[in-house]
C-alpha cells in the first residue's frame, strides 16, 4: 500500500482528461480554496464536483505518475451558449402552468389599464376636454359640441350593450367573452408598448399637465441642482394654475434660488419644455426654496397683451401711476414706476422695439404736465405721431444740432438745480413742480447709435458725455432720459451710460453678449439672456426694472392697424389742448388751418378752392361757411396765395401742395 499523502499536500483532479492542480487538501471544505478552471474555458466546475471521485493516482495512472489523490470527473462538452430567450421559452413549453400564468398576468393586468385608458380618452372626447379654455369666451361653442359627443357616445354605447345582451341569450355566453377578450387583448399590447416606449423615452418627454412630486424632484436632479431625490423637499402639493402647473421644491442645504436660476435652461429640457415655459421665484425669507411654475404652451405667443391706456380714460398721473409694459409668463403685469428714473430699450430689427416704445411715449403724452423732447435717428415716420405734442422735435441730421437739443435740456437742468437749491430741498416732487412749474421733462433718443457711433470720434464722444450728464443729473431735477437702440453693442451703449440707466428692457437679441449690453455684464450667464427668444415670440424680452432680476416679459400692444395708437394720440391732443400745454406752434389758429389744408387734398399737386372749401367744412366745423375771400385772408399772413391750378385738364383758382407745405414750414 503506498503511504498515505498528508492533509496539506497538493492534490490533482483529473477533469475530462486535464489535470488541475489543488495546492493543498484540507478537510474543512468551508476553507478549500475554490476550483480553477484554466485550460477548460467557460466551464463550471460546480455541478460536477459531487461526481468527483477519489482514487489511487498508481493504480488508475500507472507507474511514474505522481504519487498523489487525485479527483476523476468525467469529460466536459463543450459550452455552447444559448440565448435567454430560448431557454425561457423552453422552460415554459415544459410548464403549461407559467403559461396560462403569463396570459392571464396580460390579460388581466395590462388589458385591463389599456382598456381604462382607453375609456378615459374616450370620456375626455365626450366631454369636448380640449375646448375648456374656450368656455369663457365661447361658451355656445362648448357646450353643442360636449351635446352632441354626448348623443353620440350614448346612443355607440346602448347599441353595444344591447347587441352584447341579445347575443348572450341567442348566440351563447361566448359571443361576449370572445369580442371581450379581444378588447383586453388588444388594449393589453398598445400598453406593454405604451410602457415600453415610455420606458426608452424616459427624461425626454414632457412630464404632462399633473406631475407627481417625485417626478419634480428628479426634474432637479437631472439638472444637477441635487444628488439624490431624499436631497429635495417638496414643500406643499403640486397645484394647477391655470395653463400651468407650479411647485415650491426646497433645494439641498447650501443651494440657492440664484444657482437655481442659473439652471432654467437644464431643468426645461429635464421636463420637457421649452425654457420660455419655465419660470421661477424666489420665497420670500428662504434663500434655499424655489417657486418653479411651468406652462403647457408657449407663454409669449398667442393673443396678444392689450395695454390697459387703450381701455382707460382720462389722464395719467406721472408722479402716482405705474407704467404697463406687458405680462409675465404667469399673465402678472409687469409695471415700474417712472419718477427719477431712466429707461434704455434695445434688441434687433424686429424684435418690438417700436411696441415697447409707443407704451412708453403713449403713458407719458396722457398726463399733460409732461414736456417730451423727442429725436429719432432714423429719420422716419415712427414718432410723428407724437410730434405734434412734443415741447421739441429734432429733425436734422447734422451732430451740432443734436449738441444743441442736448444743450438746451442742461439749461434749463441748471436752472432748476438752482432753484432747488434756494428752496432748500433735494429732488423736485409732485407739490414743487406744481407750485414752482418744475413739470417732468422727458428727452427720448431713438436710434441712438446715429449719434453714439455713427458720426466722427470727436462728435460721438461730445454727445456721450452730454447724454451721461443729463441722465445722472437729471433725475432729481425731474428730467427722465430713454434711449432706444436696434444696436446693442458696446460702442453704441457703453458700460458708463449703461450703468446709470435704471430701467432696461431687452427685447429680442442676436446674441447673448447683446442681451448682457442691455440688461449688464453676466446676466445671460445667470440665466437671463433675451437671445433664447425666437422671431415668432414678438414683444418677447427682459425687463430689468422695479426688483433686483430681471423678469421675462411679453410687451403689450398697441395696434395702430385697429386705429388704436392714433386714439391715444388724439386722446393726449386733447388732454393738453383743455389744460393749455400743446406747443405754442401746434395750437395756433395758422398752423390748424394749413394742416387742414392738407389733410382735405386728395390730389398730389393740390386742389382746386371750389373743392378745398367743402373739404376744409367736413374736416373740422370750424371752417363751414367759409368762402373764398374769407380762405384767401386767413392763409394770407402765412405767406400763402391762391393762384391758377391744372389738375387733370381742369385749369381753375387753387393751391398749390408745396406751397401750403412751405407756408406750414415757415409758422
Amino acid at each position: 500500500m503506498p503511504e498515505r499523502i498528508p492533509d496539506d499536500a497538493p492534490r490533482l483532479v483529473n477533469i475530462g482528461g486535464e489535470v488541475i492542480h489543488f495546492p493543498t487538501r484540507t478537510t474543512n471544505p468551508d476553507s478549500a480554496p475554490p476550483l480553477r478552471t484554466r485550460d477548460v474555458p467557460g466551464t463550471d466546475l460546480e455541478p460536477h464536483i459531487e461526481d468527483a471521485e477519489l482514487v489511487d493516482d498508481q493504480e488508475d495512472q500507472g507507474a511514474g505518475a505522481p504519487s498523489d489523490e487525485v479527483a476523476v470527473l468525467p469529460r466536459l462538452k463543450p459550452n455552447v451558449l444559448v440565448p435567454t430567450s430560448v431557454r425561457k421559452a423552453g422552460d415554459l413549453a415544459k410548464r403549461p402552468d407559467l403559461v396560462a400564468l403569463a396570459i392571464l398576468k396580460h390579460e388581466v393586468v395590462y388589458g385591463t389599464v389599456g382598456t381604462a385608458r382607453g375609456a378615459g380618452a374616450v370620456w375626455r372626447w365626450m366631454t369636448a376636454a380640449e375646448l375648456d379654455q374656450h368656455l369663457a369666451t365661447n361658451p355656445k361653442l362648448v357646450l353643442d359640441t360636449r351635446r352632441v359627443r354626448r348623443n353620440i357616445t350614448l346612443v355607440t354605447s346602448g347599441t353595444l350593450v344591447g347587441g352584447g345582451i341579445a347575443a348572450w341569450f341567442l348566440v351563447g355566453p361566448g359571443a361576449v367573452l370572445l369580442p371581450v377578450l379581444l378588447v383586453l387583448t388588444v388594449a393589453g399590447v398598445f400598453e406593454r408598448r405604451r410602457l415600453t416606449t415610455a420606458g426608452a423615452d424616459a427624461g425626454h418627454a414632457a412630464l404632462g399637465p399633473a406631475p407627481s412630486g417625485k417626478e419634480v424632484k428628479k426634474v432637479f436632479v437631472s439638472a444637477k441642482l441635487a444628488r439624490r431625490v431624499d436631497d429635495l423637499r417638496i414643500i406643499g402639493p403640486v397645484t394647477r394654475t391655470g395653463n400651468a402647473w407650479e411647485s415650491t421644491v426646497e433645494l439641498p442645504p447650501g443651494t440657492t434660488y440664484k444657482a437655481a436660476a442659473k439652471r432654467r435652461g437644464e431643468l426645461a429640457g429635464a421636463i420637457g419644455v421649452d425654457e420660455v415655459q419655465v419660470a421661477m421665484d424666489p420665497v420670500k425669507g428662504h434663500a434655499g426654496r424655489v417657486k418653479l411654475w411651468v406652462a403647457d404652451e408657449d407663454p409669449m405667443q398667442g393673443d396678444r397683451v392689450v395695454n390697459p391706456l387703450v381701455r382707460s380714460e382720462g389722464p395719467v398721473n406721472f408722479w402716482r401711476d405705474k407704467l404697463f409694459a406687458g405680462r409675465d409668463p404667469r399673465g402678472r403685469a409687469v409695471e415700474t414706476k417712472m419718477v427719477e428714473r431712466s429707461y434704455m430699450i434695445g434688441g434687433e430689427p424686429g424684435g418690438g422695439k417700436s411696441v415697447a416704445s409707443n407704451n412708453v411715449l403713449a403713458w407719458f403724452f396722457l398726463d399733460p404736465r409732461v414736456k417730451v423732447y423727442l429725436a429719432d435717428g432714423k429719420f422716419g415716420f415712427d414718432l410723428m405721431v407724437w410730434e405734434s405734442m412734443a415741447a421739441g422735435v429734432l429733425t436734422s441730421k447734422d451732430p451740432d444740432d443734436m449738441l444743441d437739443f442736448l444743450g438746451g435740456v442742461r439749461v434749463e437742468m441748471d436752472r432748476r438745480y438752482g432753484l432747488l437749491r434756494k428752496l432748500g430741498v433735494p429732488k423736485v416732487t409732485e407739490d414743487i413742480a406744481e407750485r414752482h412749474n418744475l413739470h417732468p421733462i422727458v428727452v427720448h433718443i431713438d436710434e441712438v447709435q446715429y449719434w453714439s457711433a455713427g458720426g466722427d470720434k470727436k462728435s460721438n464722444e461730445r454727445f456721450m458725455v452730454m447724454l451721461a450728464d443729463i441722465v445722472g443729473r437729471g433725475r432729481a431735477a425731474g428730467i427722465i432720459t430713454g434711449v432706444i437702440t436696434q444696436r446693442p453693442a458696446a460702442e453704441v451703449v457703453p458700460t458708463r451710460l449703461r450703468d446709470i440707466l435704471s430701467i432696461r428692457w431687452a427685447l429680442r437679441c442676436t446674441t447673448p453678449a447683446a442681451s448682457d449690453t442691455i440688461l449688464g455684464s453676466g446676466w445671460a450667464g445667470r440665466g437671463y439672456s433675451a437671445a433664447l427668444f425666437e422671431p415668432d415670440q414678438r414683444g418677447a424680452g427682459y425687463l430689468l426694472a422695479e426688483g433686483s432680476t430681471p423678469v421675462q416679459t411679453r410687451a403689450a400692444f398697441i395696434d395702430p392697424d385697429r386705429g388704436e395708437l392714433q386714439e391715444l394720440a388724439d386722446r393726449a391732443y386733447e388732454l393738453r389742448r383743455e389744460a393749455g400745454t400743446l406747443p405754442a406752434t401746434a395750437d395756433r389758429p395758422e398752423v390748424r388751418l394749413l394742416t387742414a389744408i392738407l389733410d382735405a387734398m386728395v390730389h398730389p399737386k393740390g386742389v382746386h378752392t371750389a373743392d378745398l372749401l367743402g373739404g376744409l367744412a367736413a374736416v373740422s366745423d370750424e371752417y363751414a361757411g367759409w368762402d373764398a375771400d374769407r380762405l384767401a385772408a386767413a392763409v394770407k399772413p402765412a405767406g400763402l396765395f391762391p393762384g391758377q391750378l391744372n389738375l387733370d385738364g381742369s385749369n381753375r383758382n387753387g393751391y398749390r401742395r408745396e406751397r401750403v407745405q412751405d407756408a406750414l414750414d415757415r409758422v
